[in-house]
């Protein structure tokens, strides 16, 4: 049987051939994908170079440093005090665990998910371009490129420092980290033939780790179907309610909307009253209104990132009819429409509009929050901006000029390195970031209330004292501004000053025993013990467990000779914190005065095991000793409270005279 032979095919017959299009997305992660990678993580690394010695800040000092919670690693503990928000705090936990407070190992966990992101923004871009919507565009063949650049662009730009360098923001890190991922696994199911089962599941365990970091992870779902629809369907959706597979699918999907929304509670929209030095209430509306300018000042610093601020101070609209609250409408309106329009025409252009406005909608829609901006309620979205971006350019000016589409890209990010470099510089310490808040929102009342503590924190009082006075000025019913000014009266000893201060701020809040401790101190300094005593008694009434408030009412007791009383109040308050020194002071004092010498050089010498440099234990011990015919301790104790201060007068006349008496004794 003889075979036909074959005949080669002509150059005119190849081009009549048509192929079914194939997505090659198993061998194109090359060398250059692993290149680009790397300088990424590169350049990342010297962008937060000078971020590891940042101090902790604001909401970092109650969420970690002073969180008991998170000191003990206690697992339960840590999920029944916010299960929304767990992985986050269970991650401060384990730097705690082998760093205790060493903010290097803070700001390097924070730092390397930030780079993990960077990467997951370059695998996704990668993946999206690989999709079978895209896979065939002219931009396609250039995906390695436009995925580096979006990477470059996310890992560099100035408004992620405050979810990188603020550490408390890794919680905006972490859950970006696991909603990428999620996205991205999802993706790579959908492409591949093989092992979809493991990109699924490893797709719904980032979904519910996601959930179990922050809320506004919430949108993943329908960040799902936005994937779905933009870059994975090709054709109409059918629905086969016969296949068990789809069945599944549906499952799990309405399955992880019920676990998100099992965990809100209606709570969530209450008005929030006047705090932290505003003036006005929070509700669902004027939140809302406002997020229309807010939305707009965020598109508007991630093309411009000038200004930035941690605290800004941002006008809230009252009524749609506001000028500005019109337009920020008609502009988001527009955007909005133009995503639909070019739903079609250019699809991840559209796509990413629609991200940008998914992943902020939690954030800043119709759910009041008591700051109506943060820049790191970006740092998701922002991936949204960066594929426009990114893309935008590319498909405007690269088969014009190619040089000059690279020169653009590198004038940017360039610019956005060394801005976000020069803003770490700014996140240093408290006096630096502070200082740059102030200048950007001087009449903003928590923000002098800040830098006020600043200097308090250096015992500075006499700079302090403005900053507080101008908080209060502003907004004269701002309790922690009026609550500071009389602590600060109170440690400058202006007495009368303080009581005035500290009247005001009980009439602001009537049931803050701190504050009744600090009046009370106040009317002890002046000998008026009666209204110490009641004030000491209130404070204790409504904070049974205040040790302070025993240890100042005890003071009194002694300063009126109820020496009985003054003990009990010494002892109870050293039962509750046992780390008051100067109640074992006051108590050593008060037996030394009773004649009960042995007890009060126990005290006083555990006051001085406590604080070694405290120089009035050490004279008061002297003097014990002295009483007790001890004159060479005496002499002692007295030559240490010289030692740490040498002008000390008191001391040094007690010293001369335990020593005549070592002498007269020999």
């Amino acid at each position: 049987m003889k075979h036909k032979k074959s005949i080669p095919l002509t150059e005119k017959k190849r081009k009549n051939i048509t192929h079914q299009p194939t997505i090659k997305i198993n061998n194109d992660f090359k060398f250059s994908n692993i290149l680009g990678i790397s300088i990424v993580v590169f350049l990342g690394i010297v962008i937060y170079s000078n971020s590891f010695d940042c101090s902790f800040h604001f909401d970092d000092i109650p969420n970690i440093v002073e969180n008991s919670m998170i000191h003990r690693a206690d697992f339960s503990e840590i999920w029944k005090n916010g299960e929304n928000r767990f992985l986050g705090n269970y991650s401060f936990a384990i730097n705690y665990l082998y760093g205790e407070l060493n903010v290097w190992g803070y700001h390097f966990f924070n730092l390397i998910i930030h780079l993990i992101n960077a990467c997951l923004v370059y695998w996704l871009t990668h993946l999206i371009f690989s999709s079978p919507v895209l896979n065939d565009t002219a931009i396609a063949k250039d995906k390695n490129f436009i995925a580096f650049i979006t990477a470059l662009l996310f890992v560099s730009h100035p408004l992620a420092t405050q979810s990188v360098t603020y550490i408390v923001q890794r919680l905006a890190c972490m859950v970006t980290l696991f909603y990428l991922l999620s996205i991205a696994l999802y993706i790579k199911g959908r492409l591949v033939n093989n092992n979809k089962f493991f990109f699924f599941a490893g797709a719904l365990v980032s979904t519910l780790m996601a959930m179990m970091t922050k809320e506004n992870s919430y949108t993943l779902p329908l960040a799902v179907i936005l994937v779905e629809f933009c870059f994975l369907q090709t054709r109409k959706i059918a629905f086969n309610f016969k296949d068990f597979r789809f069945l599944i699918v549906i499952a799990v999907f309405f399955g992880v909307i019920a676990f998100a929304f099992s965990r809100f509670s209606l709570n969530i929209f209450k008005p929030i009253p006047p705090s932290l030095g505003n003036t006005y209430t929070l509700t669902s509306s004027n939140y809302l209104l406002t997020q229309f300018s807010v939305i707009v000042k965020y598109i508007q610093l991630l093309f411009l990132p000038i200004n930035q601020n941690l605290d800004y101070d941002f006008p809230i609209s009252y009524s749609f009819f506001e000028m500005r609250t019109i337009f920020s409408f008609l502009f988001l309106t527009s955007l909005f429409s133009l995503a639909v329009y070019l739903f079609n025409k250019q699809r991840i252009i559209s796509f990413g509009i629609f991200w940008f406005f998914l992943c902020i909608s939690i954030e800043s829609s119709i759910i009041p929050l008591a700051d109506v901006i943060f820049e790191h309620r970006t740092y998701l979205p922002s991936f949204g901006f960066f594929l426009i971006l990114s893309s935008g350019i590319y498909m405007l000016l690269w088969n014009k000029n190619r040089y000059l589409v690279i020169f653009l890209f590198l004038i940017i990010i360039s610019a956005n390195a060394r801005i976000s470099f020069q803003r770490n510089e700014i996140w240093a310490d408290e006096y630096t970031l502070n200082s740059d808040i102030v200048a950007k929102s001087p009449n903003k009342p928590r923000t002098k209330v800040n830098m006020g503590m600043v200097f308090v924190n250096r015992k500075q009082l006499e700079k302090a004292l403005p900053y507080f006075l101008e908080a209060k000025n502003i907004n004269p019913l701002y309790f922690d501004a009026v609550d500071n000014v009389g602590g600060t009266y109170l440690n400058l000893m202006q007495w009368d000053s303080a009581i005035v201060n500290f009247t005001q701020a009980l009439q602001i809040a009537p049931s803050n025993s701190k504050v009744y401790n600090g009046r009370g101190r106040a009317y002890s300094r002046l000998k008026q013990w009666d209204k110490a005593i009641a004030d000491f008694d209130k404070a204790i009434e409504l904070r049974p467990r205040f040790a302070e408030a025993y240890a100042n009412r005890g003071l009194v007791y002694s300063n009126i000779k109820e020496y009985d009383k003054a003990i009990l109040d010494y002892t109870k308050g050293l039962e509750i914190d046992p780390g008051i020194i100067a109640a074992y002071c006051n108590r050593g004092n008060t037996y030394a005065m009773i004649g009960q010498l042995e007890k009060a050089l126990v005290d006083l010498s555990s006051a001085i095991n406590i604080d070694s440099k405290n120089i009035d234990a050490y004279i008061s011990r002297g003097i014990t000793y002295g009483n007790l015919g001890q004159w060479k301790n005496a002499a002692d104790d007295f030559s240490k409270a010289i030692e740490l201060n040498p002008n000390n007068k008191n001391a040094i006349s007690k010293r001369d005279n335990a020593i005549k008496q070592i002498n007269n004794v020999k």
